[in-house]
């Protein structure tokens, strides 16, 4: 976040198209043209950051803690953030689908920009505005190291476990918060900030999806219960006309009471044809 480079590389996993890279699924591929295209801005409308960074002091313009996170400081500081979200944001969006990867992703790129927001309220620098997509990306790198430990990156030239990388990322920004960070150019709040709420994310996922399913089954449970006590219903209907016919004759029924048991024949034969058929 903020002036610096990210040095990190992902690896392993990815079949290349063409000069061996994988294309980028839906959610990936749109974040880079959207990071992509909001540089060229910048670089045409100076206004542009200012306009959509994120603002302490602005706070209650909710909207620049999504639009920030599309802004970068210059080249190097875009192109490493891109290579982060590239490489391991494939992941991701592959074992979670492309609606749920983008809700996780500007999600704890949010919070991020929160994070960053509480520091600067507490240290007076609340007209400090932030810019990048780091906040994100830390949030990815968290993710992959609790889901895919295999994956290994390259940190200044030396290849190492993304869990090992995911820990010296998020010891940096925890050891700089705690020694004063709050002057830098690079915002460690964000890093730290976005990096936490990526691995709780994860962490809870299990238990948020538990109560999910446990939801949908109680709603299949009652729809189904419903429907029994209405096909109860309904022969308790069919029953008591043929009781009627055998003490009465079929010409004793009311036309409801005709139409009725006709009803039940037609869905009788209906449901005979699509066995017959299996």
């Amino acid at each position: 976040m903020g002036m610096e480079s990210r040095r990190y590389y992902g690896g392993g996993g990815y079949g290349g198209g063409g000069m061996g890279l994988p294309k980028p699924q839906k959610g990936v591929a749109m974040l880079l043209v959207i990071n992509i295209a909001a540089f060229v801005i910048q670089q045409m409308w100076r206004p542009f950051t200012d306009t959509f960074s994120a603002v302490p002091a602005d706070w209650w313009q909710v909207w620049r803690l999504i639009t920030f996170q599309f802004l970068h400081a210059d080249p190097m500081h875009l192109l490493f953030n891109m290579i982060g979200l590239y490489f391991l944001g494939m992941y991701l969006e592959r074992a979670w689908g492309t609606v749920r990867f983008i809700r996780f992703y500007l999600t704890c790129g949010a919070i991020a920009g929160l994070s960053h927001y509480a520091l600067m309220a507490m240290t007076g620098y609340t007209y400090v505005g932030l810019i990048g997509a780091s906040g994100g990306v830390f949030a990815v790198i968290a993710a992959c190291a609790i889901l895919f430990p295999q994956i290994r990156l390259i940190v200044l030239f030396f290849p190492m476990p993304i869990r090992t990388a995911a820990v010296l990322f998020l010891a940096i920004a925890g050891l700089s918060l705690i020694s004063g960070g709050a002057g830098s150019v690079v915002s460690h709040a964000a890093h730290f900030g976005g990096m936490v709420a990526g691995g709780l994310w994860v962490l809870a996922g299990p238990t948020l999806a538990d109560i999910k399913v446990e939801a949908q089954q109680r709603a299949q449970d009652g729809a189904w219960q419903r429907k029994m006590e209405q096909q109860a219903k309904e022969q308790d209907e069919i029953d008591a006309i043929l009781q009627k016919i055998q003490r009465e004759g079929i010409d004793s029924l009311t036309p409801r009471e005709r139409r009725t048991l006709k009803e039940a024949t037609d869905k009788r034969r209906d449901r005979d044809r699509r066995i017959n058929k299996m």
